[in-house]
């Protein structure tokens, strides 16, 4: 058995440069995992690669892509993997009512339906690495976020994909249990990737909501500003996953700890007023142009 497959072995999806995934890639090597990166390009991997972390395309969406890479992590490995890291998603902001729908199922495919078939894909791996009978489970970390838990205006469809990743996450962790695998539920706080840009934030002249456009936007920036790194980021998570087994939650990245600690004790609308503000919602001027716009729209002014 050559050294590299002496390693402990870990799947990261979504690992794109200047993202979360990337800079995981980088840390989880760090501490002596053998790590397979995947992102839809291999170009946008170039800086692992450089590192000697193997690189793989994948496309979440495409059952094809992902049984492929089944086959050809399989066959580096002999057959197992350690650690399956779904991290990779897409994130789409628009008005709830105004949303474009194929945005939204895109966005559903590669942030569930993706995550679900990358799970039923490599599970054969995971299971086959119980046999190991080492101090560590195999294990799988599903990326949810606290905004799964926050009614964060504009963000309603991508709210609810990581709120669907939470709870699928969380009956996993009970079905696979029985397997000897861990499932972990990584609640990520605000980090300063690639994933929101102010540039894809348009609602348009027509929007019922084009008041707050600039707002929203504002939002995205000041977000960039004073978030996380997804280098301190990794540094933060990697230790976590890689110690205690009986963990299967983790809350890390800028805020994530605050909206624990109030989704725990809090009632459910404790944070709708830090909400609104940034969007002017908390604005009766701003909330009255919103309403006129809507009576306009459908004809009542």
């Amino acid at each position: 058995m050559s050294p590299a497959t002496d390693k402990r072995s870990i799947l990261i999806t979504g690992c794109s440069e200047g993202g979360a995934g990337n800079a995981l890639a980088l840390e989880f090597a760090a501490q002596g995992l053998r790590v397979f990166a995947t992102a839809r390009s291999l170009k946008s991997m170039s800086n692992l690669s450089e590192s000697g972390i193997e690189t793989f395309a994948l496309d979440v969406t495409a059952q094809e892509s992902i049984s492929a890479l089944k086959d050809e992590i399989a066959k580096r490995t002999g057959g197992t993997l350690d650690i399956l890291y779904n991290n990779a998603g897409s994130m789409y902001e628009a008005p709830a009512i105004e949303a474009d729908p194929s945005q939204v199922r895109k966005m559903f495919d590669a942030n569930v339906f993706g995550l679900f078939d990358v799970v039923s894909t490599f599970s054969p791996l995971l299971i086959a690495a119980t046999a190991h009978k080492s101090k560590s489970m195999p294990t799988i970390i599903n990326v949810a976020s606290i905004l799964a838990r926050l009614p964060f205006p504009f963000a309603s469809a991508y709210n609810a994909t990581k709120a669907a990743v939470s709870v699928y996450s969380d009956t996993l962790r009970l079905e696979l249990a029985p397997l000897g695998i861990r499932v972990v539920t990584l609640f990520m706080g605000e980090v300063s990737t690639k994933l929101r840009s102010a540039d894809t934030v348009s609602f348009g002249p027509d929007s019922l909501y084009a008041d707050v456009e600039g707002k929203v936007k504002e939002r995205t920036e000041e977000s960039a500003r004073v978030s996380m790194t997804p280098a301190a980021l990794a540094k933060q998570v990697v230790p976590k996953v890689l110690g205690n087994n009986d963990v299967s939650y983790i809350w890390k990245g800028t805020n994530a700890f605050i909206v624990w600690l109030l989704n725990a004790v809090g009632p459910r609308k404790v944070f709708d007023s830090t909400m609104m503000g940034p969007v002017q919602f908390d604005d009766k001027n701003m909330v009255k142009r919103i309403y006129e716009r809507g009576q306009r729209f459908v004809g009542l002014l």
